[in-house]
């Protein structure tokens, strides 16, 4: 509480002694608070909608009230039943003549004082009410700052989510919880998925950017939603290209398909490539800027296979096949030499045999648990 501000409405005081009651009564309970900022006001009110307006518009510190008409106590019992008001100190002055009235008639009042007791004695019952208002002013402020951080750091945390790999944010929550700052790296054999868009560049050359972007993002969409459906991972984007790994070979090659059929109809076209084999999830950068991202040759040659893929395609190399339990017949595979291997690949071309086998649209539902390596 920086400035007393008292409301008086109705007080059981001649008008002519009113003023002067008013001034010495928050004069001297300021100094008593020790509030000597600025001087104290006062706000002497006979009509209910003022009172309110008043209420409403200015930080009132504590309302003095008579309790003659019987809509002033009506209004202060409705006024403390307002969760913005329950704190709100209110006291009832009195005098004989008035009629009678018992403590119950008001309970949200806070003290019932004889308007004839000695002024000294008035300020000694509204001390300690005061006090207890500026701790809970206090209080209440210090909740809503903390509410308000917390509420920004929620927020921080959901738009960093979206920025990383999920499996990232899983490893840094267990890490955090051990109050480690570091994600070591580990390896582990994973089917990677990569794709990219052929012609690009020409599609991007005769669009403007925002229109570049939103068909990027309506392609990503269908593969986001896709990836993680079926319990894989995006680990990035590259601009026009993205790569997701999977735990599940079988998984991976029913998520490669699925992407397809769903992007069929659409202004982009995937290359799709699959690979199985070994990857370390690892930190490349510094110390103060770093991703955790998958490094090894088994991404690498999941990016081959891709850019000899046709649009709309996918290849998965024998060893996504042979993981995933999988038969497919010689004629939907082919050996192919890459930059840097020093051995041809077999590469199976699955999105055409499943469509000419007419299993596609019941390999694509059959997304139970799948045990790679097994033959199911």
């Amino acid at each position: 509480m920086e400035r007393l501000l008292v409301l008086a409405l109705r007080l059981p005081l001649p008008k002519e002694v009113l003023t002067d009651w008013m001034e010495t009564l928050t004069r001297d309970l300021s100094q008593r608070l020790t509030l000597g900022r600025e001087d104290p006001a006062f706000f002497l009110v006979e009509d209910i909608d003022e009172a309110e307006k008043i209420l409403f518009e200015t930080s009132i510190s504590c309302i003095l009230a008579g309790n003659q008409p019987e809509e002033t106590l009506n209004f202060i019992n409705a006024l403390k039943e307002d969760e913005l008001f329950r704190h709100l100190p209110v006291v009832i002055l009195t005098q004989k003549g008035q009629g009678s009235m018992e403590r119950n008639d008001i309970p949200f009042a806070d003290l019932m004082i004889d308007v004839n007791t000695p002024l000294e004695s008035i300020i000694d019952y509204l001390y300690p009410l005061l006090r207890a208002k500026a701790y809970t002013d206090d209080l209440v402020k210090k909740i809503s700052t903390l509410q308000d951080e917390l509420m920004n750091k929620y927020l921080l945390i959901d738009l960093i989510k979206r920025y990383i790999p999920k499996t990232v944010w899983e490893r840094a929550n267990t890490f955090a919880e051990e109050q480690t700052i570091f994600i070591p790296e580990y390896e582990e054999e994973v089917a990677i998925l990569y794709g990219d868009i052929m012609g690009f560049t020409r599609m991007a050359e005769h669009r403007q950017p925002k229109e570049v972007i939103d068909l990027l993002n309506e392609a990503y969409s269908v593969v986001t939603q896709a990836v993680y459906a079926s319990g894989g991972d995006i680990d990035k984007f590259i601009g026009d290209a993205f790569l997701a790994v999977h735990t599940d070979p079988l998984k991976a090659i029913q998520l490669a398909l699925q992407i397809q059929e769903q992007l069929k109809d659409k202004a982009v076209k995937f290359r799709l490539g699959v690979h199985y084999g070994p990857v370390i999830r690892g930190n490349v950068g510094s110390d103060l800027r770093s991703d955790n991202t998958l490094i090894g040759d088994t991404v690498n040659t999941a990016a081959r296979i891709q850019e000899v893929t046709t649009p709309g395609e996918v290849l998965v190399s024998e060893a996504v096949v042979q993981k995933a339990g999988m038969v497919i017949p010689l004629e939907y595979r082919r050996e192919m030499q890459f930059k840097g291997k020093e051995e041809p690949l077999g590469v199976y071309d699955v999105y055409r045999f499943f469509k000419e086998s007419g299993r596609f649209a019941g390999f694509l539902a059959d997304l139970v648990v799948h045990v790679p390596g097994s033959s199911n």
